[in-house]
């Protein structure tokens, strides 16, 4: 069974408050000794909880041992983590509620190691305690409060926009490329959806593509120009929300949703008008790539139910929430709409389009004659 929402974590010095990073991890275990620091997450639920504080002190061989909690880098990002075994100077570690995390790190690479009593925490505990974290997300938790739910994703780009221009890379998923490639004439005019950062905005740009890209967050507008003109690549990138949005009277020949765009907009009658109005600017040969979030599997349906009953009514059946931490330790929750497959199915055939077929994460869509 695989979780609904992914577990987070991350740790954040307390004084003064910030996020933390290894060099001031290191800094601070070796000037005072120990550290006081912040959990924000559950992926070591329950034993540490969201916001607790706990205090970390520098590695001792006899201290790394299995069933201890470790402060270790993966990805090289300080996180806290549960030794399962050591073996030949290599650790293997593990989350109590993540039951799908699986890390090895050289016992030399741990950073500190938390003051908590030492465990041994098999898989089957992992996966019951997500399982309960699950359920109470579902019956308690709904976006952050909004006039509009889609300013709570503004929200979470705007503030995440350093990350992800930060992140180092900017290669497209092969595998999405190669069907565009296959579908749209070479030096074809693309406007890709949720340009983000601009990753696929670039990549198709290098391929021979005249790309616009649209984003309703200003930060990823003003990173991802920027990066252009540092690439020296022509991508044109606006400022617009699909749900108002004037495309304009030149057509293109394909659009691009970047992954799970589409459910980022709430109201089925929303997604429907938005679907029509691009079907409108599309050339009558032109190709829609459309991302979403879907859940086929049983479990998946009774969390969105549980979720419908919460509501009592007042949300969509589907309407749902992504969690992620800002830069003060906070849990926030911005809107996403999860469908089923006959759902969306449904909203794609309203909107005026055909599914041709379901490809990397993507519909491939065409036009339907009316």
């Amino acid at each position: 069974m695989t979780s609904f929402w992914h577990p987070l974590s991350t740790l954040l010095l307390t004084d003064p408050p910030c996020l933390a990073t290894p060099l001031l991890l290191r800094f601070v275990l070796g000037a005072d000794g120990s550290a006081e620091l912040l959990y924000a997450g559950d992926r070591m639920w329950p034993a540490v909880a969201h916001g607790e504080r706990l205090i970390v002190t520098p590695p001792d061989d006899d201290d790394v041992q299995p069933g201890a909690v470790v402060v270790v880098c993966p990805g090289g990002i300080p996180d806290l983590l549960r030794v399962t075994s050591r073996s030949n100077g290599e650790l293997k570690l593990a989350a109590d509620a993540d039951p799908d995390l699986q890390e090895t790190a050289p016992s030399d690479e741990v950073l500190g190691v938390a003051r908590l009593a030492r465990q041994r925490r098999g898989p089957f505990n992992a996966r019951a305690r997500r399982l309960a974290l699950d359920l109470r997300e579902a019956w308690t938790a709904a976006p952050d409060p909004a006039d509009d739910p889609a300013s709570t994703v503004r929200e979470k780009y705007d503030e995440q926009a350093d990350a992800y221009a930060g992140s180092g890379t900017q290669e497209m998923e092969p595998g999405l490329e190669q069907a565009i490639c296959q579908s749209v004439a070479a030096g074809a005019r693309i406007l890709v959806v949720g340009s983000g950062s601009g990753r696929e905005c670039f990549a198709l740009a290098r391929a021979g593509f005249g790309v616009t890209g649209l984003d309703f967050a200003p930060a990823m507008i003003e990173r991802s120009t920027a990066e252009a003109q540092r690439l020296e690549l022509q991508v044109e990138f606006r400022l617009g929300d699909l749900r108002g949005e004037d495309f304009g009277e030149t057509p293109y020949d394909a659009i691009l949703f970047t992954y799970d765009v589409y459910s980022f907009l709430p109201s089925r009658d929303n997604r429907i008008a938005a679907l029509a109005r691009m079907r409108s600017i599309l050339t009558s040969e032109g190709r829609l790539f459309l991302s979403a979030r879907r859940v086929q599997s049983v479990y998946g349906q009774a969390v969105l139910g549980l979720q419908w009953i919460a509501g009592r009514g007042r949300r969509e059946w589907g309407d749902s929430h992504t969690r992620w931490i800002n830069g003060a330790g906070d849990l926030r929750r911005s809107f996403v709409c999860v469908f089923s497959p006959r759902r969306l199915a449904a909203e794609i055939d309203e909107g005026g389009f055909e599914l041709k077929s379901w490809r990397r994460g993507h519909g491939i869509l065409v036009p339907r004659l009316l």
